[in-house]
């Protein structure tokens, strides 16, 4: 869920971005759960527009990465995708490197995600993306394109905000986990349908949240005769939160028992990089794109560099013996355009120093995050989204 329209924009764009579209399996009529069918359906804003010729371009040689990314039917793990793709990108635009996505026999399970050989050095990469608050993310995010791709036969402008009783904007920590979250998206999807259907210019309507702190109210602005022609006004309450402040309040201590640390302790523990050995060094890249922040470079102000290094080998520690990774690698990967910006390397085994400072130096893992970041154009993550 959502669920997209196999319109004459998705046909036309299909004809366009054959690489893209060849593996992923789109109906030719009807609606399809598909993320890429959102991007195929919105050629006409320029960001997609770029995004998808730079996909097309790149998919023959994005091996597993690309064939999971256009199967994804999860908004979040498209993102992810996405992120792994422009990072195996950049490092095929290395020069000297040779990067190329891993594949494993299936009795192994989950495996790491890019093989990277720079000289004499070869190297195993396994990202992972994060998504603390999830709840409130879940929301924000899959609220819009719900009333955007509703399945009903004319087009509307509406203006949805979501409101929230909790005045101090800790709301965040009241909404449930994520099956009770997509349970209330499937049965708002419901609502709105009928809604819409009855409904007139300028009527109101406030829908039940997914807790009873939060509800969505939503004005019907226009009515249009033509189904493609819709906009979508979202707008949500102010936050107390942000993820910055796990890695700026109390100790590093504090910030490994945060559902940042948990979370990144579990995935440590996975080891998908496989056991130590000197035949090849392994990177553990940590993606902080899914950081609910306003700061979205903040993994490299001084401070916050000390501290993640500092939680880093704390986790490394818990995740007991043999060591998990060699060296781990903050960074900010972007699932709207293809720069990747990086924090600075946090090396686990110290034996093998010289061998992460090659492996940094070749693979350009020294573009440190920017301000630009903030505002990247069409980022869906936003607080306030609109499509038209």
């Amino acid at each position: 869920m959502p669920s997209y329209p196999i319109t004459n924009e998705v046909r036309q764009a299909m004809q366009r971005f054959r690489a893209v579209t060849k593996a992923s399996e789109i109906p030719a009529s009807g609606r399809s759960e598909l993320e890429i069918i959102r991007l195929l359906g919105n050629t006409h804003f320029l960001h997609i527009e770029r995004l998808l010729v730079f996909l097309d371009s790149r998919f023959p040689s994005s091996g597993a990465i690309g064939e999971r990314l256009v199967q994804q039917t999860d908004s979040f793990q498209f993102g992810n995708a996405l992120a792994e793709f422009f990072l195996l990108a950049h490092l095929q635009d290395c020069p000297g490197a040779q990067a190329s996505p891993a594949s494993a026999p299936l009795h192994l399970g989950r495996y790491h995600d890019i093989n990277l050989v720079t000289g004499r050095l070869t190297s195993r990469i396994e990202v992972y993306c994060p998504v603390d608050f999830f709840g409130v993310q879940l929301v924000k995010r899959l609220v819009p394109p719900i009333f955007k791709y509703l399945d009903v036969d004319i087009g509307f402008e509406v203006d949805v905000s979501l409101k929230s009783s909790i005045e101090d904007g800790s709301y965040v920590y009241a909404i449930p986990d994520e099956e009770i979250v997509r349970t209330w998206l499937q049965r708002l999807d419901q609502e709105a349908k009928r809604w819409l259907r009855s409904s007139r210019r300028a009527n109101y309507r406030q829908f039940e949240g997914p807790t009873e702190e939060l509800s969505l109210a939503v004005t019907l602005q226009e009515v249009y005769e033509r189904a493609e022609d819709r906009c979508i006004h979202f707008s949500g309450p102010t936050e107390s939160t942000d993820s910055r402040l796990f890695f700026e309040t109390g100790q590093p201590e504090d910030t490994a028992a945060s559902q940042w640390g948990r979370k990144l302790l579990g995935k440590l523990k996975r080891r998908q990089c496989g056991q130590p050995s000197p035949d090849y060094l392994r990177m553990f890249v940590v993606d902080f794109s899914r950081a609910d922040t306003g700061w979205p470079d903040f993994i490299c102000w001084p401070s916050i560099t000390k501290r993640l290094s500092k939680t880093i080998k704390l986790l490394a520690e818990k995740a007991g013996k043999p060591l998990a990774y060699d060296a781990v690698l903050p960074v900010r990967l972007s699932d709207v355009g293809e720069e990747c910006y990086f924090g600075e390397v946090i090396l686990l085994d110290h034996r093998r120093a010289e061998e992460v400072e090659r492996l940094v130096q070749a693979a350009s893992f020294n573009r440190p995050c920017i301000d630009a970041l903030i505002d990247q154009e069409g980022h869906i993550d936003s607080l306030m989204w609109e499509d038209c």
